[in-house]
């Protein structure tokens, strides 16, 4: 299941917006509501998470994108993925808003 909480909102021609020249990441090609956290791996001191996109898996850490709005892996936990993303408002102002990918319980 996914959270989001919007955190901020910015006035109109707010400094906040995404960085369009950055190469695009494989899990941004998917709305984050059909991405699934399906484990988490450590290696050392860094954890990463282990996402299910259609029939792929992936290796994301903090510092990762996925999802379509622009979302920056924060923190990767023993259950969760937290992201901030950048959504857009009706006036075209660039909103920032936290997000978080929870563990799925697989149910065998």
């Amino acid at each position: 299941s996914i959270s989001i909480n919007r955190v901020s909102a910015f006035g109109t021609g707010g400094g906040m917006q995404p960085d369009l020249n950055r190469p695009k990441e494989p899990l941004e090609a998917f709305p984050l509501e059909s991405l699934q956290m399906v484990g988490v791996l450590s290696q050392g001191k860094q954890s990463f998470a282990v996402v299910r996109a259609d029939a792929s898996l992936y290796r994301v850490k903090a510092g990762n994108y996925m999802g379509q709005n622009f979302g920056l892996i924060t923190e990767v936990t023993e259950n969760e993925i937290r992201l901030r993303e950048l959504v857009q408002d009706p006036g075209g102002d660039w909103t920032e808003r936290v997000s978080t990918l929870q563990l799925q319980e697989t149910s065998k």
